[in-house]
């Protein structure tokens, strides 16, 4: 990736809208992005990855809508716009900080546009090869970032450096082992939970099959037994039970025998009885069908004559009751006065009282109408002063956005405040942390003095005695020199000044013990100079951070001075987000009462005005209409005397009605009851009329049919004597006894025929019985029955004993057969679960004896010693040759993993050390040199990132003179290609070293940016 131009609006410390143009810094090369503290160096870097990923490339500023600039005007956009080249193809990227989250719009090299987020995000992935925290840890070295890369352990590298060399598919490859691990260890826990079913032990199983065959061929020999002995049996059952059936039949026929003979005594004792219901049921039969119904008519016949001779004497006293009451009706009907004449003089009456009521009603309707019209007028005038008061409070009410700009400004300054209160805690918690860790340093320095001396002390005390000593053995040795004679050190036999004999003699016991305590000391010292430098080198890291936070709240301070400031900073700005935030709640609130006061104004205003053209139209309405409706009474009446003429003409015409009701009431009083009177006489001669009419033709009727009633019963009387007499009867009387019903003669015919029928029954089956029991003897049933029950039970035996033999059978035969499947399987899975998960755990690392090695980390491991080959290469010249990067080869925990850790190599002490010792400036030369073996292997590679562009951000004011011109020198032979490095710093020296420059500059209003070419 290689940038082209950015632009950036209202973004960060620009105020407006500042343009980037890569493209006149060259191709390659390095440039400058140099500026003050606070100016906005690093915030270029912050766009770009912005852009690109939607997130700042420091975690200070993890919120979009902490980038828009302070200095930016309301309604200005907070906006970055980027272009750039990957692989040579040319893309524009556009971000939008909104309110509420970010906007975001990419168009590709074919002029395509995308849109969304989650799309971008991918698709910048795919572009680059880097997500963003890579990108941040690769194309932008900070101090502070890049120096996590370098003290990171293997887990973070190895997330870093899959995306870069594409090891994903070894990863995948891992997993996919372990499924097929998991998946072949499901099949085996099914395999063993089938065995376990059946509790039987898989390694163990064919023991257990040979003792199931066993058992199959006993059950089998003893089922085919129970099988011959239940033939046996069953043949005895059905014996006895046919046997037992012809036995029950034939006692069951001597008993049937017995019974049919004790029923046809019983039988012949009704003989008589029956006799006497035949004899019985004939003279009834005759008295109920062939006298009885010439009795009824004749009985009938006699009831009828004298209900005929009643309803007679009853008509003719009607009939004189009706004449007299004919004569009486007629003449009070002629005693009433004449009704056609009391109706006119009553209807000429009502006629003049409904015109007279009709007037008044229609002159109260106006009169009412006129009250309506003036209560209107009143109403009117009282709403139209109402909306005159309402004019006037609206007109004087305080402007909503003059309030709303008091309050806006107010939350302004809070958010500012809140947001410089928020950062400077941060300073004061960064503060403690840098006091604290000087306050260790100073202890470890104390000590390092300390332990020097006490070191020095100890060294020169073995140079003594080591020198003592070799004096010492010197004087033994010359002791016992004779002239002539070789030396047995140098071979000399000429002695010419021998040495002599020291009196204090060192042996070799103590210059021992005094060579372990100089080391013992030597290597504290050296443990403590390492921590001293590793404290010193975490300081300045901290300082460093702690001076670019604080610039903007205590310019050109030192950390003492801060100690004193910052609380005093902290507490006004405290004071000052307190002072607001009462501000805020009492203008939030006044805003509120404003707009509701505004709002409740505006609708009665509105209200009150719709009243009032309501009322002015219903008014016009009323009006025009009142006096039409006087006019029919009032000739050319108006509006202004209509109420006096109105009132005196209603108080006349009430008094007309007034006069003319109690006269109207009178006479129709008079008139209802003679038209009562007449109605009344005229229905009684009616109906005394009708009555006589029908008491006459009733008379009539009821003479003839006296006549007739009288004939059919003299009829009847001689047609039921003589039936008497023609069915044997004397007289009435023993008719009457030997009288039955219609039930009595059916039940009697019953009992008749019911006794026939049994006899014949009866007698039947008495010879069919005495013929099939005819020369045989009943059974002993009993015994019988004892003789199958017995057989019976010992059956059901051995059907339960063949039942359970056979359930035993087919469960062993069912497990076996199962587990021979199962154990099949089982073996087929073991073979393959072992080598799949040894090939798993090799894979994966698990079987690893230092540590664990995965694949994917072993093959990460071949490129990662190329990139700290190429990391050397820099090093060494930045560092004189001092240090270079190791590969840590032993592992501490075996449960981490291994194969990506980074050591020092010191060659001062020929020992290895931890990067996190390094101190600030040899940290930086170290990431430095990391970041760019990195870049350089990547290429090498071409593993589908192509890091064009690199940014260094500050770390060059932890390098002294001769270390800054062997880093420039560095970056200026990496860059010679096709790449291009900006290093942003504020150290003066690399503004004498570097032509390019990028200056941005700090104003009161937002800071700008101008180009040095």
């Amino acid at each position: 990736m290689k940038p082209l131009k950015l632009t950036m609006s209202a973004f960060g410390s620009y105020a407006g809208t500042e343009v980037l143009d890569f493209t006149l810094l060259g191709t390659n090369g390095l440039y400058l992005i140099t500026g003050e503290t606070g100016a906005g160096k690093t915030t270029i870097f912050d766009a770009i990855s912005f852009a690109l990923f939607g997130e700042a490339s420091g975690k200070t500023r993890d919120r979009p809508q902490m980038l828009r600039s302070d200095f930016a005007k309301e309604k200005m956009k907070t906006c970055v716009e980027f272009e750039f080249l990957s692989s040579d193809k040319r893309y524009k990227i556009k971000r939008t900080i909104k309110e509420k989250g970010q906007d975001a719009d990419l168009i590709l090299p074919d002029g395509k546009l995308m849109s969304g987020n989650r799309n971008i995000e991918s698709k910048i992935a795919e572009i680059i090869g880097l997500d963003r925290d890579q990108f941040a840890q690769i194309v932008m070295i900070a101090q502070n970032d890049f120096l996590r890369f370098l003290q990171s352990g293997t887990d973070e590298r190895l997330k870093i450096l899959r995306r870069i060399f594409g090891t994903e598919v070894l990863k995948q490859f891992q997993e996919h082992l372990k499924d097929m691990v998991k998946k072949k260890e499901a099949e085996r826990a099914l395999i063993l939970r089938d065995f376990a079913r059946y509790e039987v032990d898989v390694y163990k199983r064919n023991e257990q099959f040979e003792e199931w065959s066993q058992q199959i061929n006993t059950d089998k020999t003893e089922l085919s037994i129970v099988d011959n002995q239940l033939d046996e049996y069953n043949k005895q059952e059905r014996d006895l039970a046919a046997k037992l059936a012809i036995a029950e039949d034939i006692c069951k026929k001597f008993a049937d025998l017995a019974q049919v003979q004790l029923d046809f005594k019983e039988h012949n004792a009704k003989a008589q009885d029956i006799s006497n219901a035949k004899t019985r049921t004939v003279r009834g039969e005759i008295a109920l069908h062939k006298v009885k119904p010439l009795f009824d008519v004749a009985q009938k016949s006699a009831t009828n004559y004298t209900s005929a001779q009643f309803a007679l004497n009853s008509a003719k006293t009607q009939e004189i009751s009706a004449n007299t009451e004919l004569e009486q009706a007629t003449k009070a009907l002629e005693a009433l006065p004449p009704l056609d004449k009391a109706q006119n003089n009553f209807n000429t009456l009502l006629n003049e009282w409904e015109l007279a009521t009709k007037k008044q009603t229609r002159l109260a309707t106006l009169k009412t109408d006129h009250k309506e019209i003036v209560d209107k007028q009143n109403k009117l005038n009282k709403t139209q002063n109402n909306l005159t008061v309402a004019c006037y409070e609206l007109k004087n009410l305080p402007h909503i956005d003059d309030y709303q700009v008091q309050y806006d400004e107010i939350m302004n300054k809070l958010n500012t405040e809140k947001d410089k209160l928020t950062k400077l805690s941060i300073l004061q918690t960064d503060l403690t942390k840098i006091t604290n860790k000087q306050t260790i340093l100073k202890n470890e320095q104390e000590k390092f003095e300390k332990l020097n001396v006490t070191f020095n002390d100890a060294n020169e005390k073995y140079q003594l005695l080591d020198e003592a000593f070799l004096c010492s053995q010197a004087g033994i040795i010359a002791y016992s020199l004779l002239g002539g004679k070789p030396c047995p050190v140098c071979g000399s036999t000429d002695h010419p000044a021998p040495a002599k004999l020291s009196d204090a003699t060192v042996t070799e016991a103590t210059l021992k013990k005094a060579r372990v305590a100089k080391e013992d000391l030597q290597s504290k010292r050296e443990t403590t100079s390492l921590e001293c430098n590793k404290l010193k080198g975490e300081l300045e890291t901290m300082i460093t951070r702690f001076d670019t936070d604080r610039a903007p709240f205590i310019p050109d301070a030192t950390i003492n001075v801060a100690l004193t400031l910052l609380p005093e900073i902290i507490s006004m700005t405290q004071s000052t987000v307190t002072a607001l935030s009462e501000k805020k709640i009492f203008a939030e609130k006044s805003l509120s009462e404003l707009k509701t006061k505004t709002e409740n104004t505006t609708n009665r205003h509105n209200e009150l005005n719709l009243a009032v053209e309501t009322l002015k139209s219903e008014l016009k309405t009323l009006l025009k209409r009142f006096i039409i409706d006087l006019s029919e009474f009032i000739p050319n009446a108006n509006g202004e005397n209509s109420e006096l003429e109105l009132t005196n003409l209603l108080t006349q015409t009430q008094n007309t009605v007034d006069e003319l009701t109690p006269r109207k009431i009178a006479d129709k009083q008079a008139l209802e009851e003679l038209s009562k009177n007449w109605d009344s006489a005229t229905e009684r001669k009616v109906k005394a009329n009708s009555a006589l009419e029908s008491a006459q033709t009733l008379v009539k009727e009821r003479t003839i049919n006296e006549q007739n009633a009288l004939k059919l019963y003299d009829d009847a009387q001689t047609i039921y004597k003589a039936a008497l007499q023609e069915n044997g009867f004397t007289n009435e009387e023993q008719y009457r006894a030997a009288l039955v019903t219609e039930n009595e003669l059916t039940e009697l015919n019953k009992q008749i025929l019911n006794y026939e029928r049994n006899g014949e029954r009866l007698t039947h089956e008495s010879a069919r019985l005495e013929c099939e029991t005819a020369g045989k003897e009943p059974f002993d049933l009993e015994k019988l029955r004892t003789e199958a029950k017995a057989v019976q039970s010992e059956s059901k035996n051995l059907h339960q004993r063949r039942d359970e033999i056979n359930s035993r059978l087919s469960k062993t035969t069912n497990a076996l057969e199962d587990l021979r499947r199962v154990g099949s399987e089982f073996e087929k899975n073991e073979k393959t679960y072992a080598t799949v998960k040894q090939l798993s755990d090799t894979a994966n690392g698990k079987d690893s004896v230092n540590g664990k090695l995965d694949f994917e980390t072993y093959a990460q491991r071949v490129y990662f010693e190329r990139v700290l080959q190429a990391a050397n290469q820099r090093l060494k010249v930045m560092t004189q040759n001092r240090y270079s990067f190791l590969r840590k080869t032993d592992n501490d925990d075996g449960r981490k993993k291994m194969g990506l850790d980074i050591e020092v190599l010191d060659a001062y002490t020929g020992k290895t050390r931890s990067a996190g010792s390094l101190s600030g400036g040899e940290s930086f030369m170290a990431s430095l040199s990391l970041s760019l073996g990195l870049s350089d292997v990547v290429q090498q590679n071409a593993g589908g990132v192509r890091l064009d562009a690199m940014f260094i951000d500050e770390g060059f004011g932890s390098l002294d003179g001769e270390a800054l011109e062997l880093a420039v020198r560095t970056l200026s032979d990496i860059a010679g290609g096709n790449r291009i490095i900006g290093i942003i710093s504020h150290v003066t020296e690399l503004g004498e070293r570097i032509e390019k420059q990028v200056h941005v500059k700090k104003t009161t209003s937002g800071s700008v940016i101008t180009l040095k070419v």
